[in-house]
C-alpha cells in the first residue's frame, strides 16, 4: 500500500505518579519549572511521547528478530548508504532520509482532559520538590547542590492524538493487517513512564488508545480494530523476509 492517512485519537495519558517534564527555565525558588500552557496547567510535549514510544518500538522490533538501526546517532541510522530503512524509521522518520522519506506523522502535545481543566480552573496542578545532588564517588550529598524541580501532580489525565501519513506494508495473506501499525500500537501499549526523574519513581503512566484506528487510502476508508492488530503481533517476524522477497 502507498502512503495512507491514519488517525489514532484520542490517546489518553493517565498518570499514576507525579510527572516531571522540564521547560529549561526556572522562576522564584524553583530551579527547574515544568512545561505549562497559558493557563499555567502542565502538559506533555508530543516530542516526549514520541521519543518514549520509539524506544518501546525498537525493543518490540528487536524482540521479533527485525533489523533496527542505532539511534540516536545520526551516522548509525538509516539513510546513510542503506538501501532501505528499518521498520522503526519507516514509522518515526530518520535524519538521513530523502525528502520523500521524511517523517509524516504528527504527534500532538498532550493537554489536560477538558474535565480536569474545567474542574481545576486557576488552581495550580503542580508541586515543587527540593532535592540534593549525590556524589557518585562518595555516595553522600554533594555540598552546595540543593535544587528544586516542579512536577505535575499525580493522577492527572491528558489527551493527545497521532495523525498524518504513514507508509503501510500489508501482511501477505492478511486483510487489514499492516506491519507498521502493529509495531506502533505495540509501542504505545508498552510505554509505562514519561518525562524525567523516572529512576526516582516519577512519570509512571498508561497510554490508552481507542478501540480502532482510522486509515484512509486509495483503497478507501477503513477502521481497523486495535485488538486484532495486536493479536497478530507475532506476524511482525515476517517483515524482513517479506521486504527482502520484494513482496511489499
Amino acid at each position: 500500500m502507498p502512503v495512507a492517512k491514519i488517525a489514532i485519537e484520542p490517546v489518553t495519558v493517565a498518570l499514576e505518579s507525579s510527572l516531571y517534564v522540564g521547560s529549561g527555565f526556572g522562576y522564584g525558588l524553583v530551579d527547574a519549572a515544568a512545561v505549562c500552557d497559558a493557563r499555567g496547567h502542565p502538559y506533555i510535549p508530543g516530542s516526549s511521547i514520541k521519543g518514549r514510544v520509539r524506544q518501546a518500538c525498537e525493543g518490540v522490533a528487536r524482540t521479533h528478530g527485525l533489523y533496527v538501526c542505532e539511534p540516536p546517532y545520526p551516522g548509525r541510522m538509516c539513510g546513510n548508504g542503506e538501501s532501505r530503512r528499518c521498520i522503526v524509521c519507516r514509522v518515526f522518520g530518520n535524519p538521513g532520509g530523502s525528502e520523500g522519506e521524511l517523517e509524516r506523522l504528527h504527534w500532538d502535545n498532550a493537554y489536560l482532559l477538558s474535565s480536569w481543566s474545567e474542574a481545576a480552573g486557576d488552581m495550580r496542578l503542580t508541586c515543587a520538590r527540593t532535592q540534593v545532588g549525590i556524589s557518585r564517588t562518595r555516595g553522600v550529598a554533594r555540598e552546595g547542590l540543593l535544587f528544586s524541580q516542579q512536577f505535575a501532580t499525580r493522577l492527572l489525565s491528558f489527551a493527545t492524538a497521532i495523525t498524518g501519513s504513514l507508509w503501510l506494508t500489508p501482511v501477505a495473506g492478511e486483510k487489514g493487517v499492516y506491519y507498521e501499525l502493529m509495531l506502533l500500537l505495540a509501542g504505545l501499549h508498552l510505554v509505562d513512564s514519561l518525562g524525567g526523574r523516572r529512576s526516582g519513581g516519577a512519570g509512571r503512566c498508561r497510554l490508552l488508545v481507542p478501540a480502532a484506528v482510522l486509515v484512509r487510502s486509495d483503497e478507501g476508508e477503513q477502521r481497523l480494530e486495535v485488538s486484532r492488530l495486536l493479536g497478530d503481533l507475532d506476524l511482525l517476524e515476517l517483515y524482513d523476509q517479506q521486504v527482502e522477497a520484494g513482496e511489499t
